[in-house]
């Protein structure tokens, strides 16, 4: 009995001494990846981590405290810099280190004619020159475009590809953008390629030529150069998926639910570049291209379709559905299956995602935009480039050609005729910002549209809305509805009172704007704000009629604060 109870006090010390060593041991072995992962962020300002599936508890918050990237096997993929892992670090999620092997080829073209055969990506140089020659070779069709610079200073780059290049023309007007994500570069190479198959085949191939002569198509390849050419403007190898302050340029947009910071970070450059330029063209379709997966995303990424859903989203899924059926033949029977066996998915089923520019375009700018995930792998082999224009050509040329497809017209004063900015707005459909708003300077609007038979109402300031019964959208045309608007008569209701009246004019104006106070007016100053509620300049006013210089604004819609009043007013 002795023994047992002998052997029983030794087994017990052994189990425990080992479960001891075992703690410490994964105590050391993380530990050891914090050392890892650390050491990483000082040598690239970001490092990526693997964290299994089976520790997520909320996938949510971890999307909310890391850049969260897609899943690969059993673990997900995150990005991130010093300030979200310290963040990460207190969820006490398991995690390692991810390093990418680069066996791959990785060829850069060190000229213009060695990218002839699209099998190598282009330094920086050569890209740049690749952008400057198709504006130089097509100038009837083609104008080279500066959306802005990188925190590095490097151009941001965009070709607009239209019959009339040099013209803000009536039609509408279709957005590509790659690489916002460095280190994500198929995307790259298949814009620079769709922009030569446009420019080259204008005339030629009538797909081409239609998109061109019915649509303004803007180009812009490279979003973020300096994480694209981290380590020097000659190699994409080691490119980061960060900008050059370790920021994630798609989650630092203003967020629907969280404000105009949900990332905490300051607006880069790069994202200030990308709103202005979108403030100044209104896009009505885009598309920004990815890679990691390949599937297509759909707004809203940063809600579930159960909380939140796009008014458009059957829209959404037919065009992604005509797109997936638009992929080649000859492409793998496992393309774009990786994440969803249709090819596509709503963007909060997938993972939760705060700041996008998806969203932004789509919520705050009344577009529509998808997010395409291109190839699985971020940095496409050179070898496979040309397989993957030849899988996704069709796709991409049919995206564009959806721009052909919906309801456009004008929007005018019933006497003028002059144009009138006006809300178009989709009765018992439109909801949360899905509705669009003609253009001020011609009261030209392009709304993407299903086929079927809708209620609409027409309405702008200073107007008596109308509303259109039983408009007739058919399938796979482009449907017109001209709408002329009656004013509201100015001393419609006026009393004495109104002497005492604020008023700003012209209403749309173009560089000056007059303010035009009562007698004896208090107000000695004014603000301007955008429609996101940020302050863009102020100043003086110095008598009851006072002109203030508006050259510098942006096209767009902005409220002007005088004394307690808020004002709207356009900027043409």
């Amino acid at each position: 009995m002795y023994f047992c109870r002998l052997l029983s006090f030794t087994m017990k010390k052994i189990f425990l001494l080992l479960f001891i060593l075992t703690f410490q041991n994964i105590a050391f072995s993380q530990n050891n990846v914090i050392e890892q992962v650390r050491t990483e962020l000082s040598k690239r300002k970001e490092a990526k981590i693997l964290i299994p599936k089976s520790e997520i508890k909320d996938i949510n918050l971890l999307s909310k405290t890391i850049s969260l990237d897609y899943p690969k096997g059993e673990f997900w993929l995150g990005y991130v810099n010093e300030k979200q892992y310290k963040n990460f670090l207190t969820l006490n999620l398991k995690h390692s280190l991810f390093t990418e092997s680069y066996p791959k080829a990785l060829t850069m073209a060190t000229n213009l004619s060695q990218m002839s055969s699209w099998d190598r990506y282009p330094t920086y140089l050569v890209y740049d020159s690749m952008m400057r020659r198709f504006a130089a070779s097509y100038p009837n069709i083609c104008k080279l475009d500066t959306i802005g610079f990188s925190e590095r200073d490097s151009l941001i780059l965009a070709l607009k590809i239209s019959s009339d290049p040099y013209s803000d023309t009536d039609k509408p007007k279709f957005f590509y953008t790659s690489t916002m994500h460095g280190d994500e570069i198929t995307g790259y190479v298949l814009m620079l390629r769709l922009a030569d198959w446009l420019l080259s085949n204008y005339g030629i191939d009538q797909r081409a030529t239609n998109i061109i002569n019915s649509t303004q198509v803007y180009i812009n390849p490279l979003a973020n150069p300096d994480g694209t050419y981290a380590y020097g403007n000659n190699s994409v190898t080691f490119a980061t998926r960060y900008n050059a302050n370790a920021v994630d340029l798609n989650r630092n947009f203003p967020s629907i639910p969280n404000g105009l910071h949900a990332d905490g970070e300051n607006w880069q450059k790069e994202t200030l570049a990308f709103m202005a330029y979108a403030d100044s063209n209104e896009f009505s379709i885009s598309a920004n291209l990815h890679g990691g997966a390949e599937v297509l995303n759909y707004p809203f990424d940063t809600y579930t379709s159960n909380s939140q859903s796009h008014a458009d989203a059957n829209w959404f899924i037919s065009v992604c559905q005509q797109f997936i059926d638009s992929i080649s033949p000859l492409a793998p029977s496992t393309f774009f299956r990786d994440v969803t066996h249709s090819g596509y998915t709503n963007g909060g089923d997938w993972y939760v995602v705060d700041g996008s520019r998806q969203d932004y375009q789509t919520y705050f700018k009344h577009s529509r935009e998808i997010t395409f995930e291109v190839s699985s792998d971020k940095s496409l082999s050179t070898t496979q480039l040309n397989n993957y224009w030849n899988y996704l050509k069709g796709g991409l040329i049919s995206y564009i050609e959806t721009c052909q497809k919906g309801l456009q017209g004008y929007v005018r004063d019933s006497l003028t005729n002059e144009p009138v900015r006006a809300k178009i707005f989709i009765n018992s459909h439109d909801a949360f910002n899905s509705e669009v708003y003609s253009k001020a300077s011609t009261g030209y609007y392009y709304r993407p549209i299903q086929s079927g038979i809708y209620s609409i109402t027409y309405s702008a300031d200073r107007y008596y809305p109308k509303t259109i019964y039983n408009v007739n959208i058919a399938s796979n045309s482009m449907n017109n509805q001209d709408v002329i608007l009656a004013k509201i008569p100015d001393n419609l209701g006026e009393t004495e009172d109104n002497k005492f009246l604020i008023n700003i004019y012209p209403n749309p104006a173009k560089d000056l704007l007059r303010v035009s106070l009562p007698e004896n007016s208090n107000i000695f100053s004014y603000s301007i704000f955008n429609m996101l509620g940020i302050e863009i300049t102020k100043g003086k006013i110095n008598d009851i009629n006072t002109d203030i210089s508006i050259k510098n604004l942006n096209k767009g819609v902005y409220l002007i604060l005088l004394g307690g009043k808020t004002i709207k007013f356009i900027k043409e």
